[in-house]
């Protein structure tokens, strides 16, 4: 018996045959235990800026890549100052050209503002029409609008730079009468009022450096310049598109040329008059007479358009002042040198 058991463990051990429990005594049970040992991988996260990973065989290694953006500002320094940007409102007064009171006689030396510019600008000794002295004839002056000479005074407009409609649109509109009629007849500063062809005063108008720019374009970078001193100076504000052009307009200086370089000196004092006259003859069949040009008197703002019939009425009243007091009676609204143009007759 003893050693049929050991048979059939032998058997049992080694896979053998199905044994029945009748058959197989067994004395002991025996139960097997399973140990399972979890294992836990500690993953360590190092965050870097460096865009490269780097990998060994023994530590993981996460990386997270951070992009950093950089925004580079370029400051452009400029020489010349930044006039306050104001679209022009709805809501200010309208403009009225009488409000700005100009061609006056500021010394009482009977030679008004356009006479006195024509004097101060003069590259040569002028000339006047008779020996008053009052109203200039002839002398020579550069327009720098069109970058050619002009010897007679009847050819010339002179403009103030910054229209006296654009200084009411940039703030001019809340001054006194009194500050607006400085400005009207400013000369401290040589290019508030400048001696141009009459022409091309009446071309510009109103306007802006964004609607009308010289047509000597060498000019543009001194005019752009002076524009924005003369708005500077008297506080005016510039539209964008205004500023913009203006901007334009500086690209083409030529190198080196500075804003300081653009300002005149101011005037302290004025040019001394000459004795000069100039006449016009008569010759009969018999005499030769000198006569003596005539000054009609200031007529002041007395008329307006209503006054005249025609437009033909009106343009002989104002060629009759035009040359001595400039447009005196403001019938010239939109500055082209036709007064009254609505008229039966009108252009």
């Amino acid at each position: 018996m003893k050693k049929l058991f050991i048979i059939i463990f032998i058997l049992s051990a080694c896979g053998g045959g199905e044994i029945s429990e009748e058959t197989v005594e067994v004395p002991t049970t025996v139960k097997a235990t399973t140990t399972s040992t979890t294992t836990s991988t500690l993953i360590t996260t190092t965050t870097s800026t460096s865009t490269s990973t780097v990998a060994d065989s023994t530590t993981t290694t996460v990386a997270d890549s951070t992009t950093t953006s950089t925004t580079t500002t370029t400051v452009v320094s400029v020489d010349y100052p930044q006039l306050i940007i104001s679209e022009i409102s709805s809501s200010i007064p309208e403009y009225d050209r009488d409000d700005w009171n100009h061609w006056i006689d500021e010394n009482g030396d009977c030679q008004n503002t356009r006479h006195e510019v024509l004097i101060e600008e003069t590259l040569e000794t002028v000339t006047y029409t008779n020996d008053s002295y009052c109203l200039v004839s002839t002398g020579k002056w550069y327009g720098s609008y069109t970058g050619q000479y002009y010897y007679n005074a009847s050819e010339l407009d002179i403009d103030h730079f910054i229209p006296l409609k654009n200084a009411h649109q940039s703030g001019g509109y809340n001054w006194s009468s009194a500050k607006k009629e400085e400005f009207a007849n400013y000369r401290l500063d040589p290019n508030n009022l400048i001696a141009v062809n009459l022409s091309a005063n009446r071309s510009k108008g109103a306007r802006g450096p964004d609607e009308w720019k010289p047509s000597n374009t060498e000019y543009w970078c001194e005019y752009a310049y002076d524009w924005i001193r003369i708005k500077d100076f008297w506080n005016l504000t510039a539209t964008q598109a205004e500023w913009d052009a203006l901007v334009s307009m500086i690209e083409t200086c030529p190198p080196g040329f500075a804003y300081a370089d653009a300002e005149e000196e101011p005037i302290v004092e004025l040019p001394t008059t000459t004795t000069t006259t100039s006449s016009t003859t008569t010759t009969s069949t018999s005499t030769t007479t000198t006569v003596a040009s005539s000054q009609p008197d200031n007529p002041g703002d007395t008329k307006n358009c209503g006054d005249f019939e025609n437009y033909s009425e009106a343009k002989a009243w104002f060629d009759t002042y035009y040359e001595y007091y400039g447009d005196v009676a403001n019938l010239d609204g939109d500055n082209d040198g036709e007064p009254c143009e609505s008229l039966p007759g009108g252009p």
